[in-house]
């Protein structure tokens, strides 16, 4: 009786074809669901690198607007920037990825559970990345005053600037 030899090759330990099909098989079913997700995942990359440039940009314009004189604020309602795709400023409208728009709202803002003041103003800021011509404009509200189903074209940030000098009395 000759001892048949028990190396790495011996025939008792190969894997059969159905084995090797089958294994291939889950391999490309998992490859294909992967690469499936690919452009989810891109596509999600993309918005949150959007946002936070934009959020960049309006913490810069929050910025200089708080560190404004209180009297000055007015100055940057309406008042557009134009930001290139890393979010720094642009001296024209050229060739730039990102608008911002200031708004300062005029009168006293309401703040539940608080009286009016006049030492008080709400300050919008709206960026855009819409490289064209954005729309700024504020929705219509519907019923109830909400827009659940609206998508808007900007993302809105806004702070409320206080009056912390003297007494202007």
């Amino acid at each position: 009786m000759s001892k048949q030899p028990r190396g790495i090759f011996c025939a008792d330990r190969a894997f059969t074809l159905i084995e090797t099909v089958l294994a291939i098989g889950i391999v490309a079913t998992v490859l294909i669901a992967l690469l499936g997700l690919l452009p989810t995942g891109s596509r999600i990359l993309s918005e949150a690198g959007r946002g936070t440039v934009g959020a960049r940009i309006a913490q810069q314009l929050i910025g200089e607007v708080q560190l404004a004189e209180f009297e000055d604020i007015g100055l940057f309602n309406n008042k557009q920037r134009y930001y290139n795709d890393m979010g720094t400023e642009l001296q024209s409208g050229g060739n730039h990825v990102y608008t911002a728009r200031i708004e300062v709202e005029s009168g006293n803002p309401e703040i539940p559970g608080a009286k009016a003041s006049e030492y008080l103003k709400r300050v919008i800021i709206k960026v855009s990345n819409d490289p064209g011509k954005p729309d700024f404009s504020d929705p219509p509200l519907e019923e109830g005053g909400q827009n659940d189903s609206y998508q808007s074209p900007y993302n809105r940030y806004s702070t409320l600037v206080v009056f912390t000098g003297q007494d202007k009395s």
